[in-house]
């Protein structure tokens, strides 16, 4: 009788244990494959979620990244050009975009997707936690190479789908004074959390420098988990199988019609690519060549080629140089950059509205000046004029980056194709990214090379970053002239078309 009850006992938790897994399973389903908005309420509910998911990834960027990252990676023993070339990293990563594109854009519904993409930003805050392991130097140094370029392959491998759903999200007309609200509020959100932490890594310097890296990788830890909950409440307008009413099905419905009902699209492609054999890389090789048979990609893919050039020979090493040579400290670059970036909040949204208005090329172009300045200061910045010139220096930044990013975003978004949005954003990631990290490397190899030699100007010590950020002003006014007399002619004839 106890066995049977026991039994009896048993079969209930089975049953209450699938029952209740199967609900989750549901709810699931329902969250990343049924997320489809019904009105103009839930577009605007997912446009105020992705505002709040990127607010986390601009700060879980920049607190894994930068000034904290170069600390890190200069704590476990790398050198200037070495740290310089790590944070560039991120741009190789792009590469595996190539890999993974036709896979995600074959993908009928992308949320899930991209939530598994951001949920590995938690590698990050992973590295910040090996200072607390007492290994060797060179394991160290190993695993954060390693786990930093991980991290950075599941963040590349997303960003093309993630912009084609927050482009699906946003009408072409408000594209301008959107994005250009939510970098605002994003870039509040993390200068204020980088100041913070700023001053915990000053009152943690010396022997207690590992604690300000725990607590930079647990705020990275809660930023990450904010931004894969924020994603996931956001709705997917993206179809896939539709009944005879217009209404999409799911499920056994779904699998049903597409067994019933193969598309005579998909039979032609499947006939086309059996009959010939194409190969992954070949219909890669295909993709490839048809986006450079296309005038307006080869625009936007030239715009952000300069841009790399300018930005990889010069940025990535401007942070080391004001820790190391210039001698600033954590809080003096935190407070600095705090107040210059409520600068930059402040005219975000009207820079936006300007774009809108005047196209995007125009007003990125002269955004663009902006960031020439600040190479331009640091190429004069020594140790005893290092606080005035990175106070101006960071002020002509937070001016340029108040459309930089948008507006270069902007162009690629009108020049390129919608019906082929993802395939050819990778692309034009990938092949930039790799471009990126090649010149960020022959940079840090020119670094290394002027280090060695100290050269010097009519008597005076030359400091390498200065030739590297006057490599970056040659790039910068190449690339404003290409805007001035390619792009927004371009432009205007599409606008009058």
């Amino acid at each position: 009788m106890a066995g049977y009850r026991v039994k009896q006992l048993r079969t209930a938790l089975g049953d209450s244990f699938l029952w209740k897994a199967g609900r989750l399973a549901g709810s699931l389903y329902r969250i990343y494959f049924m997320a489809l908005p019904e009105n103009e309420t839930d577009y605007e509910k997912s446009r105020r979620f992705y505002i709040a998911g990127d607010c986390a990834a601009q700060t879980i960027a920049q607190l894994a990244g930068g000034t904290f990252l170069v600390s890190l990676l200069l704590y476990a023993g790398f050198s200037d050009a070495a740290a310089g070339v790590v944070t560039s990293t991120a741009s190789l990563a792009a590469i595996f975009q190539l890999f993974t594109m036709q896979k995600v854009n074959r993908l009928k519904k992308r949320k899930l997707f991209v939530c598994i993409c951001v949920l590995q930003k938690l590698l990050l805050a992973l590295l910040f936690f090996l200072p607390l392991i007492k290994a060797k130097s060179g394991i160290q140094q190993v695993f954060l190479l390693g786990g930093y370029f991980l991290a950075q392959i599941w963040s590349q491998i997303g960003t093309p789908a993630t912009q084609d759903w927050i482009a699906s999200l946003v009408p072409m007309k408000e594209r301008g004074s959107y994005f250009s609200r939510k970098d605002a509020i994003a870039v509040f959100v993390t200068v204020t959390l980088m100041l913070i932490m700023g001053v915990v890594m000053d009152i943690c310097s010396g022997p207690k420098q590992i604690y300000g890296f725990f607590l930079n990788g647990s705020l990275i830890l809660f930023l990450a988990v904010m931004n894969f909950g924020a994603f996931s409440l956001m709705k997917e307008p993206r179809l896939t199988d539709l009944n005879e009413e217009g209404k999409e099905i799911h499920r056994w419905p779904a699998r049903k019609r597409r067994k019933e009902n193969v598309s005579v699209t998909e039979n032609v492609s499947a006939g086309q690519s059996k009959k010939e054999g194409k190969t992954s890389l070949l219909l890669l090789k295909t993709e490839i060549l048809e986006a450079f048979g296309d005038r307006d990609f080869r625009m936007a893919f030239f715009t952000n080629l300069l841009w790399l050039t300018a930005f990889y020979a010069a940025s990535p090493f401007n942070t080391s140089y004001q820790l190391g040579e210039l001698s600033l400290s954590f809080t003096f670059l935190m407070v600095v950059g705090f107040l210059g970036n409520l600068v930059r909040i402040v005219i975000t949204p009207t820079m936006g509205r300007l774009g809108d208005r005047y196209g995007m090329a125009c007003i990125y172009k002269y955004s663009l000046i902006g960031i020439l300045l600040n190479f331009a200061l640091f190429a004069f910045a020594t140790p005893s004029n290092a606080f005035v010139m990175a106070v101006f220096a960071t002020l002509f930044s937070a001016l340029g980056w108040s459309f930089a990013g948008i507006g270069l975003l902007g162009i690629q978004l009108e020049l390129i194709r919608e019906e082929k949005r993802t395939l050819q954003l990778s692309i034009l990631s990938a092949l930039g990214g790799v471009y990126g990290f090649l010149i960020s490397f022959l940079s840090g190899r020119l670094l290394s090379l002027l280090q060695k030699i100290q050269p010097s100007f009519f008597g005076r010590k030359l400091y390498a970053q200065q030739v590297t950020n006057i490599l970056g002003v040659c790039f910068l006014i190449i690339l404003i002239l290409y805007l001035k007399f390619s792009v927004q002619k371009r432009e205007r004839t599409g606008m009058a078309e």
